[in-house]
This record gives structure tokens, sequence and C-alpha cells, in this order.
């Protein structure tokens, strides 16, 4: 026992010599909130909690087991029709999380004659559910389009499966890719896009579905994860594509299959996030604050972003100051986080801003003024 507890010590050491070692805080719940994925305050400001769930009352709480035995159940699926016609897909399935979906759908599809290629700036998850595959992975640079083109264009010679993977809004940088020009670049070259929707449901694109809804009957679009732990305000996910693949996730995807069903109380929230998200709540105010937060920023200031989105952030390599930083809004009463390697690249370190239908213009002014100080 004593070569792993040496491993284990030796592994955190590396992390704090490095100044990377994370520990789990309690942030002040009655700071402002700059930091927490609750875009349209359906979480933390009790909109799920006052909607009534579409879902009618059931008998069970738990799922009791797995879907292929004895965990599912119609408000499982009636659920996953009512989102798959939400989002302009013939089908969905459900998963436990975002997570999950990316894992289980990745891995299942990833065989040995197929190959995926990545934006290098895809979640963790991504990259967690290629590895777990047999395929083969290539990355093109980040929103590149030019390098995806020139990597597609040398890998359809191959014979081989292609699959382009980005993401809708890009968590850490808060920008989005050109889904049409992707979707365009995949038809020329006979590849499939899968993209991640998990910041940008509820927050852009058409309708605030996502920046590939407009494109749901593409050909060339394989599948849609979509998660509600972000802007729904709840827990869990759903890969959007056609019946065929829904069938394919449930014969062959583990973290579908091994795992224990959704309890009742995930389903409702969902189901509230839907409602609310159906009847478009708070997509005014959240425009709002980005509107905001753009004036009050410094243009001309390349610490600060200025994205067309809730995700913000404020640029500082030097790792020591930027937690001080943090530590300062803290003081003063508002919460952010640093963003630090290797989540981002070194050199690339930042206070993520995230921006929420509830923050008004003076807390916003207040949080640029100090970092800007």
């Amino acid at each position: 026992m004593e070569k792993h507890h040496l491993f284990i010590q030796a592994k955190l050491d590396q992390a704090s010599a490095y100044n990377r070692l994370r520990t789990l805080k309690t942030a002040p719940r009655e700071n402002t909130d700059f930091f927490s994925n609750d875009y349209l305050g359906y979480a933390t400001k009790g909109l799920l909690e006052q909607q009534t769930s579409p879902l009618a009352p059931s008998h069970w709480s738990g799922s009791t087991g797995s879907r292929l035995i004895s965990g599912n159940h119609p408000e499982m699926e009636q659920l996953e029709r009512d989102f798959a016609s939400f989002m302009d897909s013939p089908a969905a399935l459900l998963y436990n999380s975002g997570y999950m979906a990316n894992t289980g759908l990745l891995s299942s599809l990833g065989e040995k004659d197929s190959l995926f290629i990545f934006d290098e700036h895809v979640h963790a998850s991504i990259k967690e559910g290629m590895r777990l595959g047999f395929g083969q992975k290539t990355a093109f640079k980040h929103n590149d389009l030019r390098d995806l083109e020139k990597k597609l264009a040398f890998h359809a010679q191959k014979d081989k499966r292609l699959m382009v993977l980005t993401e809708g809004l890009f968590s850490m940088h808060g920008d989005s890719p050109d889904i049409g020009q992707i979707l365009g670049i995949c038809q020329q070259h006979g590849a499939a896009l899968i993209i991640d929707e998990a910041h940008s449901l509820g927050t852009i694109g058409e309708e605030n579905k996502g920046a590939s809804f407009g494109f749901a009957q593409h050909p060339n679009l394989l599948a849609r994860v979509i998660t509600f732990g972000k802007a729904a305000g709840g827990h869990g996910a759903m890969v959007l594509g056609n019946n065929d693949l829904r069938s394919f996730l449930i014969n062959y995807s583990r973290a579908f299959i091994y795992t224990t069903a959704p309890s009742w109380d995930q389903l409702c929230s969902i189901g509230a996030a839907l409602k609310l998200l159906a009847s478009k709540s708070n997509f005014d105010a959240l425009a709002k604050a980005v509107e905001i937060y753009l004036e009050v920023a410094p243009a001309s200031s390349p610490s600060f972003s200025n994205n067309q989105s809730p995700i913000q952030y404020w640029r500082c390599d030097d790792v020591p100051l930027l937690k001080e930083k943090v530590g300062q809004l803290q003081k003063s009463g508002i919460n952010c986080y640093p963003i630090l390697s290797p989540t981002v690249k070194t050199g690339e370190e930042r206070i993520r801003i995230v921006l929420h239908a509830f923050n008004t213009k003076e807390e916003i002014t207040q949080l640029i003024n100090l970092l800007n100080a």
C-alpha cells in the first residue's frame, strides 16, 4: 500500500508546486453571482420550483434500475418525445448527465473504421468519450474552419467514417463556431457533425435553442447533445438524432445501459424547465445583461472579452495575481471563478465571467470597475 500512498502524495505535491491544486470551497451565497451556469435564473431564483411540471403525479420516486430492466417508465419516454419535438428532432434519449451523454455517445460510435476531428477546446467529456472508444482522433485549431477543411480533405481519402466534433458555445471562451459553414464542409467531404450544446440551450441560436437549431434537419447533422444542468437549471442530458441513432445507443452505449435511470424528481425538473424554455422565460433579461456588459467593459482593453454571449472573461496570465483578484472580488461581495491550466492553455488563464438574467447594471458595472482597478 505504501507505493499507492506515495503515488497519490506525489501527484498532489506536483499540482501544488504548479499552483494547480484544486480544493472544494463553498462560495458565499449572498454574494452577487457571476460564476454559476444558471444563465436564466431557473435554479437559484426558484423558477423551477414555482413552475408546475407537465408530468402527471406518479407512484414512483427512484427509477429502481437501469432502463433495460426495471427503470424504464412511460413518463421518461413521453419526456423524450416532448423534448425531441421541441428541438425539431426525430428522437431523443435521456442520460443522467452531460458527461455521461458525451462519453456514452462517442465511445459507442468510435470504432476502428472511424476518425473524430475535434475542435481543440471541446469539453473534457468529449475527449474522454473518444478515449474510451476505438476510433482514431485528431484536433483542429479552435474555430479555424480552414484547418478543419484541410484535415477533412486529407483524411477523406482514407475510407474512414469521419465525425466532426464541436460545441455550440464554448464554456471557457464564450465564442461559437459557424455551424452552417461547418455543415457545408462536412457535406463536401462526407463527414457527420456532432455538436455539444451544453451551454447554448437557453442562451443563443434561433429561439435560444442552441447554435445548431436552425440546421436541425441537415442531413450531415448526426447528433446534438443537450444538457439540463446549465440554463435549464436542473440535471441530466439528452442526445438528439434520428430513431436509428436512438436505438443504436440503447444497444451499444454503456453509459446508458449500465446505470440506474434518472429519478422522478429529475424528470420533473426537466419537464418544468421545458415549459419555461417554451415560454421564453427570462430570455430578454439575459440578452439585456450581455448588452450592458458590452457597453460597460472597456472595448480597448485586451484583458476583457467582448463576446456576444453570456460567457465573458478577464485575462491575466499571472496566476498568483489572478487568485488574489478573485479573493478581492469575493470580499467585495462578488463570486467569480479563476480558470487555470490545464483547463485552459498556460498563458491563457482567466477569470470567467458568467452573465445572468438576474444581474443588474449596477452589479455588472461594479464587477468591471473592480477588475479594471
